[in-house]
């Protein structure tokens, strides 16, 4: 479990950014910087908010401090790079937000290892990946549309996502069992989706390519 929660964000971020070229420039490197300060600062400073037993106020203590927060804030820091022109490639938000979180699945592992806690070494790594992954999925689709309906479609499916993953280990903590893996798969499904609908985008654009070359060698 705890090579699970070590390895799994880096090997994504492999993964992912195969299916989404990126390229480690200025922002890959301020990715590493920031999430690594950011870990340092949670281990040693804690949580945000008291988590509580149980019910709503739990609920918003594992939005803010263990599943949402930490895997939208890179999304935000990277949407302000684009904007400062520090980084570049508008389809890099995922890679960068898997980036900044690898160094929290490091520390993080030192201390759920501690704690013997299966549920956030095994839970929270794919919670993130499943955040950064979709979010950014839904915001490739916009700027690739650019149209009301991909607009809408997208913040809907955001605002679905996002919440949807924070319940996910709520209801595995407060022990409600249907309801914990109907929701787990429901996230699993969304992000095997961005992922399958990104690799055979990528292939469609390299046959693109392929044949696009093979008609400029011809003439």
């Amino acid at each position: 479990m705890s090579a699970f929660c070590l390895l799994w964000m880096p090997l994504f971020f492999l993964f992912w950014s195969a299916l989404v070229p990126y390229k480690v420039d200025v922002s890959g490197a301020l990715a590493v910087i920031l999430g690594s300060v950011t870990a340092i600062l949670q281990f040693f400073f804690g949580n945000l908010i008291a988590g509580g037993a149980f019910g709503m106020e739990r609920w918003i203590g594992v939005f803010v401090d263990l599943v949402a927060l930490p895997a939208v804030l890179p999304l935000f820091v990277y949407a302000l790079f684009l904007l400062l022109r520090i980084a570049k490639d508008t389809t890099g938000f995922g890679s960068f937000s898997l980036l900044w979180l690898a160094p929290s699945g490091i520390l993080r592992t030192v201390q759920w290892g501690v704690e013997n806690d299966p549920a956030k070494l095994l839970l929270i790594p794919v919670l993130w990946t499943s955040i950064a992954v979709c979010v950014s999925f839904f915001i490739n689709f916009y700027l690739r549309k650019k149209t009301l309906v991909a607009a809408v479609c997208s913040i809907m499916a955001i605002a679905l996502i996002v919440p949807l993953a924070t319940t996910v280990y709520w209801a595995f903590f407060s022990q409600i069992i249907l309801i914990r893996w109907a929701l787990l798969f429901g996230t699993l499904a969304l992000l095997v989706c961005a992922v399958v609908i990104s690799w055979r985008s990528r292939a469609r654009e390299e046959r693109a390519a392929v044949v696009q070359k093979d008609g400029v060698c011809n003439m």
